[in-house]
């Protein structure tokens, strides 16, 4: 599963070993110990891959 970011970002799920929030977002914490700071919180992470999700879903069903 992905969520995107903002801009054309995007992040494998498969790669995330926590969501924190942060001061003034989320601190995205991967698996190499890298940290990706988002200015989204952790429920808006979690509806922008809701809506990701369900995108995909939708244009699958239309082929």
């Amino acid at each position: 599963m992905f969520i995107p970011l903002e801009g054309e970002n995007i992040i494998c799920l498969a790669n995330v070993v926590a969501l924190c929030h942060g001061d003034n977002g989320t601190n995205i914490i991967k698996r190499d110990g890298s940290i990706v700071k988002t200015s989204f919180t952790p429920v808006t992470l979690k509806k922008r891959q809701l809506a990701l999700y369900n995108e995909s879903i939708i244009k699958r069903r239309s082929f």
